[in-house]
């Protein structure tokens, strides 16, 4: 009795430090118990209310008349399999943190196995993943166990969430999304994504056909904060792309209004256009980013636009032709700022 004491008090500590959330992976630290973690696959049955630790072995499905509420604090840990698991919402989807208490959604990481030869009197020589978290309450310790090592987590270990066109409404505010392939996917316009942290993901927000709101978030470190495809006309507004690849993509004949974001630091273009795409970008500060501050399409109006393109850290474009040295091919532009915009960006007090 006194030795299982002691290896459950061992395998607590050592997840929590393994899978510490402040990194890139998850924290699966269940305070007193590890019975607190609960497996999640398949299709829902009835409406299901989230909470603690939730761990997705395979793609979840909410059908349509079925509700899904995520509390605060909640940490939702997708396990990386050959064919990424997703969250799938035909129904509604309440994913509703708080400042202090952000629901978290992201990678496991992946694990490997190796035999070796343990003593059961000393448990701190262990690597522990989540089968042997299991395994712990469910069989006697052998002499010879699997000791695990991890690769870290990394952008499309699962697939992401994905808002299907028959969803009547679905709210994410105060969530963390982090190591998919699309964080989130809208193919509704009935979806409001506030107040949320996207990162280390392929892309954050996809938008597809539709109109969502998607205001006061931050993306950070993604291949591509937000793309629009199809006739796309979302509303993005107060957010922070910084550090992505691409700060936001707008492809086909999307439409989105882009206005009060600071887009900086981005190590390609702030935004992007394809096609015959033409967004509104209406007083953003777009500033530093490696690549044009818009390229190939847009109407700006009242933007600050500074050191993009590597042309130095405090020249600011003031041109009102389509091209310039900060931009490439845009439809117009008008009321350049020489300073910034000061309302701009996410609220200071969101996070």
């Amino acid at each position: 009795m006194k030795n299982t004491s002691i290896n459950i008090i061992c395998v607590l500590c050592i997840i929590g430090f393994y899978l510490g959330s402040q990194g890139c992976a998850l924290n699966f630290d269940t305070g007193d118990s590890a019975l607190g973690i609960i497996e999640k696959s398949g299709e829902l049955t009835e409406n299901e209310v989230w909470s603690g630790r939730i761990y997705v072995t395979s793609t979840v499905i909410v059908p349509e008349g079925v509700t899904l509420t995520i509390r605060a604090g909640t940490i939702v840990g997708f396990e990386p399999t050959e064919n990424p698991s997703e969250l799938i919402v035909h129904g509604e989807l309440y994913a509703e943190g708080a400042p202090d208490r952000m629901i978290v959604f992201g990678s496991l990481g992946k694990q490997s196995e190796a035999k070796t030869e343990t003593n059961p009197q000393n448990a701190t020589s262990q690597t522990f993943t989540r089968d042997m978290l299991k395994q712990q309450f469910t069989m006697p310790t052998d002499s010879s166990t699997q000791a695990t090592t991890a690769a870290p987590p990394k952008a499309g270990d699962w697939q992401g969430i994905k808002i299907e066109t028959g969803s009547p409404n679905s709210r994410l505010t105060y969530c963390r999304i982090q190591h998919a392939t699309y964080a989130i996917i809208c193919e509704t316009d009935t979806v409001q994504i506030e107040r949320c942290l996207f990162s280390e993901n392929k892309i954050g927000v996809l938008c597809e056909n539709t109109n969502p709101t998607i205001s006061a978030n931050e993306f950070n470190r993604n291949g591509t904060g937000a793309q629009f495809r199809g006739a796309a006309a979302p509303e993005v507004e107060y957010n922070e792309f910084n550090a992505n690849r691409n700060g936001l993509v707008c492809e086909d004949d999307s439409r989105p209004r882009i206005q009060h974001n600071n887009i900086r630091s981005n190590y390609e273009y702030a935004i992007i256009c394809y096609s015959t795409s033409s967004p509104e970008i209406v007083s953003n500060n777009i500033t530093l980013n490696s690549g044009w501050a818009v390229y190939d399409g847009g109407r700006l109006r009242d933007n600050y636009i500074s050191g993009n393109k590597q042309v130095g850290p405090n020249i600011t474009e003031l041109s009102i032709g389509t091209q310039s040295e900060q931009f490439y091919g845009v439809d117009e532009v008008f009321e350049p700022r020489n300073s910034p915009v000061s309302e701009a960006g996410v609220p200071s007090d969101n996070f």
